[in-house]
């Protein structure tokens, strides 16, 4: 990675591209849970034109990194905008999601007849959610013998169905996942000093889950991490399996959640994540 001070960040929404030199401050949180992520982009200084024409309830999307190595880090919906001063500064911040508005707040009520599959369920609910499927691929594809009634906003009979069938659930730059808890996408990252790790490793304990995502009671049970900090990489989020090489610790694996930030006026500018061993 080169020019890794040279950063390069665009929002995009509403059909309006905002870059630098505006400064643009973020927080992007990522994570293998079914929880569904809130992320602030705030802007400083957006003229009144601009934001008056900024729609919400539309796509909004996030690109961040370096002049020659930079991607999406967000994907989702504008909720809310909103606009305060600060001294001389007019900071507007965007509230946004990383799903569809449908996925979290649509209500279907459908029947499926008798010994309908998981898979087909899950598929046809994130299509009325309007989400791009990442990955369905089930530990226990579910059969429904007896048929099955939905009822019931789809975020949570997606969660109703993903437990059904043993799986891990999230969302992920406008995408739906549900997959065995420790499957990960494999892009042959590799992270070290030389590509930006920023310190050492910090290890840490995450708490085991059971094929279902539950935490397990035992103590016993709980998975050596590492914490890690990194300048700013695009590609780290949720499930990508890294080889990371460093002082005290090398080996491979898998993000559980993190967060990218930034600030383009030079304060930061970074990625911190969580491992597990894959």
């Amino acid at each position: 990675m080169s020019n890794l001070y040279m950063h390069k960040t665009a929002f995009l929404v509403s059909s309006h591209e905002i870059t630098e030199p505006l400064t643009i401050q973020f927080s992007v949180p990522f994570g293998d849970n079914e929880k569904v992520d809130t992320i602030d982009i705030s802007v400083y200084n957006l003229k009144d034109d601009t934001i008056n024409a900024i729609a919400t309830n539309q796509a909004a999307i996030l690109s961040a990194g370096y002049v020659d190595d930079n991607g999406v880090i967000f994907s989702g919906t504008l909720k809310k905008k909103e606009t305060k001063w600060e001294g001389l500064d007019k900071i507007t911040t965007f509230k946004c999601i990383d799903s569809s508005l449908d996925y979290t707040s649509a209500v279907i009520k459908r029947t499926y007849g008798r010994n309908t599959s998981a898979s087909l369920i899950l598929s046809e609910l994130a299509r009325d959610a309007g989400l791009a499927i990442g990955d369905i691929d089930l530990p226990v594809d579910f059969i429904y013998r007896s048929g099955k009634a939905l009822n019931g906003k789809i975020k949570t009979l997606v969660a109703e169905v993903a437990k059904d069938c043993e799986a891990k659930l999230y969302i992920n730059k406008g995408r739906i996942y549900v997959r065995d808890s420790k499957k990960g996408d494999n892009l042959a990252l590799d992270i070290s000093k030389e590509t930006g790790l920023i310190d050492e490793p910090e290890e840490i304990e995450e708490e085991a889950k059971d094929e279902k995502g539950s935490k397990l009671n035992n103590d016993k049970k709980k998975i050596k991490g590492y914490k890690l900090k990194m300048l700013l990489n695009h590609r780290v989020t949720t499930d990508i399996i890294i080889k990371l090489t460093s002082k005290k610790v090398s080996g491979v694996f898998r993000v559980s959640k993190g967060e990218h930030k930034g600030d383009t006026s030079g304060q930061e500018y970074y990625t911190e994540c969580e491992v597990v061993p894959v």
